[in-house]
């Protein structure tokens, strides 16, 4: 069994035997009760507390099999534990009403004091968000900053496989037990991000997702990151209530503004509204953090109109020749080959196959 001491197997057993009861939680807190004191507590101070008679044996027989046994699986499955006061642990996790007395993390747990950014939106999330997130994150993710997010479909994903696909930092968490990593149809995905990144939840290892637990997740999700991103929410969505949750815990938010007529914009649009800051560039998102755009990132901000239409054009994926590129820029030849030299030498844009196609820095 993993070297676990005394004090730590309390506050697993503390955390094991609380988490279906937080009004016992918040009253034993509220009372400043050190949790080394609490397995000392008379029985009817636990009853006081509202623990249920069950639960005043199990403290009363100082009964430490539950976190014994949950131990031997965290060693099985390649789980670790994390401790509030460890130097691990999430700082700014730290700060937040009520923060986990731990975590549960499978991968990289380093990744968990770097700088992050939280990033939500709409399980329904489509072209347009994943255009805003191509636009966006590759700078953000080459600045070094790691990528939160939920590990839901849509934007979520999104987020997730971008940051993997430029070799950046990810971290999903999770709304369930580690053991019950959800959604499974993203199970692909979700080990990418244990094996490049990392996984993490407060939940014990039993616990599946459910409903209510989405909300006491996204604490986690904006509590970790230093700014959170909404991009493509819908009026009523975990999204908008990430947001509210960031605003409570003194976090930035930041929303990528979206076409007035689409349903999943009118959460982005309503938090800007409400004062969000509106993100078009990555370099909007990197002042939050007091860093420098990458040189690719820097040279794409002083773009004219002209050269950011042709920019806009041309694909990562897919090679644009001259001729499709004069008739939707409506330009003379001589002058759309000029733009188009002027972005090659920013190493916006490279020449292939006969066209041209957008570099991973434009």
């Amino acid at each position: 069994m993993a070297d676990f001491g005394e004090e730590q197997l309390r506050r697993i057993s503390f955390h094991l035997l609380t988490f279906q009861n937080p009004r016992a939680r918040q009253h034993v807190l509220r009372n400043r009760v050190k949790i080394a004191d609490f397995f000392r507590l008379l029985p009817r101070e636990l009853e006081a507390s509202g623990l249920f008679p069950a639960e005043v044996r199990a403290v009363r027989e100082r009964d430490w099999a539950a976190a014994e046994r949950e131990i031997a699986r965290l060693e099985r499955n390649g789980i670790g534990i994390i401790f509030r006061g460890e130097p691990d642990y999430p700082p700014l996790l730290d700060r937040i009403y009520d923060p986990p007395d731990l975590v549960y993390v499978k991968g990289d747990r380093r990744l968990l004091t770097r700088e992050t950014l939280a990033v939500v939106g709409s399980r329904r999330g489509g072209a347009y968000g994943q255009a805003a997130l191509n636009r966006v994150l590759p700078d953000c993710c080459r600045a070094g900053l790691v990528i939160v997010s939920g590990m839901a479909y849509g934007v979520d994903s999104m987020a997730h496989r971008l940051a993997l696909r430029e070799n950046g930092g990810t971290i999903g968490v999770n709304p369930g037990g580690l053991l019950h990593l959800s959604p499974p149809g993203n199970s692909a995905l979700i080990g990418r991000i244990v094996e490049r990144g990392a996984v993490i939840s407060e939940f014990p290892l039993d616990v599946e997702p459910r409903p209510f637990l989405f909300p006491v997740r996204n604490r986690v999700i904006s509590g970790i990151s230093r700014a959170v991103l909404v991009v493509e929410a819908a009026l009523r969505s975990g999204s908008l209530i990430t947001a509210r949750l960031a605003l409570d815990q003194d976090r930035e938010v930041l929303a990528i503004p979206g076409n007035i007529d689409s349903l999943l914009s009118q959460g982005t649009n309503w938090l800007l509204q409400q004062g969000a800051k509106p993100i078009t560039a990555a370099c909007d998102i990197l002042e939050e953090f007091g860093l420098a755009a990458p040189a690719g990132a820097r040279a794409e901000a002083a773009l004219s109109p002209k050269e950011r239409r042709l920019l806009d054009l041309c694909g990562e994926n897919d090679v644009k020749d001259i001729d499709f590129l004069v008739e939707k820029l409506e330009l003379p030849p001589a002058e759309t080959l000029s733009l188009l030299m002027g972005l090659v030498l920013k190493n916006l844009v490279v020449e292939e196959a006969g066209g041209y196609r957008r570099t991973h820095h434009g």
